[in-house]
């Protein structure tokens, strides 16, 4: 797995760059919060990179990538998306996202259809009007408890195996290793708070700022929209919904939560790798 970096709007991005360069190209999207492009794809690229040519950069303010030098807000986050593949020679690819990332995987299908051959959305982003318990999770904003979480996630080895533990189907599935990542990107995020920057813009105490489910039907790809059967942080059945608003959708639901690449990574790239062998 090669590790590359490239200029994109002047910012230094980070990317991982695995497989063949003649092999069908996959770009994947991680997503935001306790997040960066190894720490969700590094089992993907290992699954997939024997016949694919898998792509995964840092986003802006993740990794190893500068931020983006605005507000992050969905829409500037989405433009970057054809820009970095600009950067790196992809006229178009097979492209996956998870949460956020899956929400800009759905923005480029929709606005730039010609440079996605097939769409994988995991947990999407854009498809709900409300967070779950919004309420509770905007008022947790406005009082700035992200920083809080940030550093218990850093300080304790239990506090950040609980919450990882929320984000799983199966606690039993954390892993050890997986407990000193979270810890790690935390303790990351607590130093460039890029998720908190961009819930201040996506979020007020009505709703979400991003809705994507009404231009869904401009998806010329065809897609795999695949949800976490616990999933709490976007139930599954939002993307249930959303299935019906695309022309070409296959839905697969997995027992998993909101990271199914992580958690079952051997039933997520199983679908993934039949899915973009059509």
């Amino acid at each position: 797995m090669a590790g590359a970096r490239v200029a994109v709007d002047g910012a230094r991005i980070a990317y991982l760059d695995a497989g063949p360069r003649e092999a069908p190209p996959l770009l994947c999207l991680h997503g935001a919060g306790f997040d960066h492009s190894d720490l969700t794809w590094r089992l993907t690229v290992a699954g997939l990179s024997d016949r694919h040519r898998v792509i995964v950069p840092d986003l802006p303010g993740y990794g190893d990538s500068d931020d983006l030098g605005r507000a992050p807000d969905f829409a500037a986050l989405s433009e970057w998306v054809p820009r970095f593949m600009d950067a790196v020679g992809l006229d178009a690819a097979d492209v996956a996202g998870v949460s956020m990332g899956g929400g800009m995987a759905l923005w480029l299908a929709i606005h730039h259809p010609g440079r996605v051959n097939r769409l994988v959305p995991v947990c999407a982003y854009g498809l709900m009007p409300r967070a779950p318990h919004h309420g509770l999770a905007y008022a947790a904003l406005r009082a700035g408890l992200l920083p809080a979480a940030y550093r218990a996630a850093t300080g304790s080895r239990t506090l950040a195996r609980l919450g990882l533990m929320a984000n799983y189907g199966d606690p039993r599935r954390v892993t050890a290793d997986a407990v000193a990542e979270l810890r790690r990107v935390a303790a990351q995020q607590a130093r460039r708070r890029s998720f908190d920057a961009f819930l201040a813009v996506e979020m007020d105490g009505y709703g979400l700022k991003t809705d994507l489910r009404p231009d869904l039907g401009r998806i010329a790809a065809p897609t795999l929209l695949v949800a976490g059967r616990a999933d709490r942080v976007v139930p599954a059945r939002h993307l249930l919904r959303a299935r019906e608003g695309i022309p070409d959708c296959r839905y697969l639901c997995l027992p998993t939560g909101h990271w199914p690449m992580r958690e079952r990574p051997d039933l997520f790239n199983q679908a993934l790798r039949r899915f973009l062998a059509r």
